[in-house]
């Protein structure tokens, strides 16, 4: 009985074990109390590779959290440092705002004055730019800068045949700020906008005293002369190329507040001088280029009480020129490409310029030395810079030396005579 109690114990034991294997797969289970033997259809190369597969998860995991938490802290120290970049700049613009509210309006002006484009950059209108940027800033600088007329007194031009009625009502808004002051303008005119250009200038062609405008090279445009047409108060005219010399007549008829006429690299021939007579007769500053020797000596006799020149001739050919005296030019500047060729040699044979105080040279291969010399000599001027750039460089030291000795003597001429 004992015996069979026995072994029915064991049957059942043995039972339990085929039929509930210890799962060796459930990590909360122990494995070192087992023996290998008992584990029949159980590899235990598959447990260690599933138990290995377990860490290798488990590791990642690990590792990702590292991960995750190094990325908090640095986006925590981002927070941090863009925290305090913040509170630097509200207080820097809290004790700016106190600042510049206490600044009286006169010196908010002056400062307005300061934040406007170069002298030769003519804005367009835009709100990243002074003066419209201003407007924008608060209240009581929107209300300074409209009550300046001098902040809207300079403006480029440019027709945008697609949105024109939106850019023509901001151009017109601009200019209205001017409240009747001269007006300095520079235009774009292309093709057949000459008559919107000439349409929106209208109300304030009494103001215009500087204007430039800018004729594309090879187009056919309409009616460009329109621009030129009754404008009493011009004092300065440049224009970058002319499209037809038709318009020279036009050019003629500007009143004698003309003093400045500049015409970027459009070169003139000696008979072309005579479409513009009478304009020159009023001229102080001008840049005009010229086709050889006699056309420029022809533009300093149209042009008496001419002050300042900005020339360049085109032809080598050397001219007999009859002996001429300029007795108001203080300023010349001769410059273009001329190549291994010389266009003033026999210029400063005949020249005069006993009121020269500022010469530029710059362009010739061949420079004419000794007859500068004898120019320098003739004319006895007053020279205080002289800048000479040929094709082989600047003059020579001694050569240099040489044109000082002789400014020097007529400096010392002009004072004894005195």
């Amino acid at each position: 009985m004992s015996a069979l109690r026995c072994k029915t114990s064991l049957d059942i034991h043995n039972y339990s074990w085929r039929t509930s294997k210890p799962s060796y797969s459930q990590p909360g289970l122990a494995s070192t109390n087992y023996f290998a033997t008992g584990l029949e259809d159980q590899n235990i190369s598959d447990i260690v590779a599933e138990r290995q597969q377990q860490l290798d998860a488990i590791s990642a995991e690990i590792s990702s959290l590292g991960t995750i938490r190094g990325g908090i802290d640095n986006l925590g120290l981002q927070l941090v440092q863009q925290k305090s970049k913040i509170i630097n700049s509200i207080n820097v613009h809290n004790r700016l705002r106190s600042a510049l509210w206490r600044l009286p309006t006169e010196i908010l002006s002056q400062i307005f004055h300061y934040c406007l484009p170069e002298f030769d950059e003519l804005p367009r209108p835009s709100q990243l730019k002074a003066p419209m940027l201003l407007t924008s800033i608060c209240r009581r600088w929107r209300e300074i800068a409209m009550d300046i007329p001098s902040l809207w007194c300079r403006l480029s031009v440019t027709v945008d045949d697609n949105h024109w009625r939106r850019a023509a009502f901001c151009y017109d808004s601009f200019l209205k700020r001017s409240r009747g002051r001269s007006l300095s303008l520079a235009l774009e005119c292309s093709r057949t906008h000459s008559t919107k250009l000439r349409s929106l200038l209208l109300p304030y062609i009494n103001q215009i005293t500087s204007l430039s405008i800018y004729f594309p090279q090879g187009q056919v445009l309409y009616q460009p002369e329109i621009l030129f047409k009754d404008l009493p108060a011009l004092q300065e005219l440049r224009i970058n190329t002319i499209p037809s010399l038709a318009i020279a007549q036009y050019i003629s008829r500007l009143p004698s507040t003309l003093s400045s006429l500049r015409f970027s690299w459009t070169f003139f021939r000696l008979e072309d001088l005579f479409d513009f007579v009478p304009v020159w007769a009023h001229l102080t500053t001008a840049e005009i280029y010229v086709q050889d020797q006699k056309a420029f000596f022809q533009l300093l006799q149209l042009c008496p009480h001419l002050s300042s020149l900005t020339t360049g001739v085109a032809s080598h050919e050397i001219q007999a020129l009859i002996p001429l005296t300029h007795t108001k030019l203080q300023f010349l500047s001769v410059c273009g490409p001329w190549g291994f060729n010389n266009p003033l040699y026999g210029v400063f044979s005949a020249l005069s310029l006993p009121n020269l105080r500022a010469c530029f040279i710059c362009g010739p291969s061949m420079w004419p030395h000794e007859e500068f010399k004898a120019f320098l000599t003739r004319s006895k001027c007053p020279l205080e810079g002289l800048s000479i750039c040929t094709g082989l460089g600047m003059p020579t030291a001694e050569r240099q030396a040489e044109y000082a000795a002789l400014v020097r003597s007529s400096i010392v001429s002009r004072s004894q005579a005195s």
